[in-house]
């Protein structure tokens, strides 16, 4: 049977609004949660992005459900060497509720140091040597590693949870996939793609968990609701790599124009579907 866990969108709400959220999942039943990690949102008119390894400890306070990056991008913004040492104190604090998503990222959040940015499949050739790094370090042994991509010079990580942090990785695509099924300890999908799970399986993922997203919008009044889904997520249907590839959010000083009777925000936010069913 699936699990059902509740999306915390840093790109919509404050740090203090987020709790408040997780909070009213764990009282409403859910078994889990799942944090975006982003530097900007992928609109203006979204408003928000707190730093989410800040909001992951006031989680570890506020609530006994297991909470999950969805995902991060250990690869340009941040040296996979620190994602190590915030995921695991991310486990340390959530004692065994962690669980680090990760992916190849966005331009939208990864140009931010003028780093270029590199296409798909050598952004997936980075993501195999990050994890290399980062369950090298869950080790908590001494660490030194000269690579293709990264260099690390003798890291060791001190403060670490009793199990190392389980890694999962999210696929848009075929090749992704076969990554994820590789190197991951299962996959993360925004997209109800049958096959691409069906990938997954037979490129080695055979039993490991699959999780998927869905983003809904409920309100009162069917309009504002539709309204609401379209201006804040226009971007949630693109297919494929196109998401990860766009370049930074077009600005605006602009705020939605809602109705008089409409509060903000009009949505209750979205639930995340995360199957754990082995193939049959």
């Amino acid at each position: 049977m699936p699990d059902f866990g509740y999306f915390l969108s840093c790109e919509e709400h404050s740090p203090a609004e987020l709790i408040d959220q997780a909070r009213m999942a764990e009282q409403a039943g859910f078994d889990s949660l799942w944090i975006s990690d982003h530097y900007h949102p992928w609109n203006d008119h979204q408003g928000q992005s707190p730093f989410v390894w800040s909001v992951i400890g006031a989680l570890s306070q506020a609530v006994s459900l297991p909470v999950q990056t969805a995902v991060t991008c250990p690869l340009i913004r941040t040296h996979p060497a620190v994602i190590a040492q915030a995921a695991a104190t991310s486990g340390a604090l959530l004692g065994g509720r962690f669980r680090l998503g990760v992916g190849t990222g966005e331009a939208l959040n990864e140009h931010i140091l003028g780093s270029s940015w590199p296409e798909a499949s050598v952004r997936l050739d980075m993501l195999e040597e990050a994890l290399q790094i980062i369950r090298q370090l869950f080790t908590g042994e001494q660490t030194s590693h000269h690579g293709k991509h990264y260099t690390v010079e003798n890291a060791r990580l001190y403060t670490l949870p009793e199990e190392p942090v389980p890694i999962d990785v999210s696929a848009f695509g075929p090749q992704a996939a076969e990554v994820a099924a590789r190197i991951g300890d299962g996959m993360i999908t925004m997209m109800p793609d049958t096959a691409l799970v069906e990938r997954f399986r037979r490129g080695g993922g055979g039993i490991k968990p699959v999780q998927g997203g869905l983003k809904v919008c409920w309100g009162t009044d069917r309009q504002e609701a539709l309204h609401t889904a379209h201006h804040l997520w226009a971007n949630e249907q693109l297919p494929g790599n196109s998401r990860r590839s766009c370049p930074p959010r077009a600005t605006s000083s602009r705020r939605p124009s809602w109705s008089p009777r409409t509060r903000w925000p009009p949505p209750y936010r979205a639930a995340t579907t995360q199957t754990r069913t082995s193939r049959r």
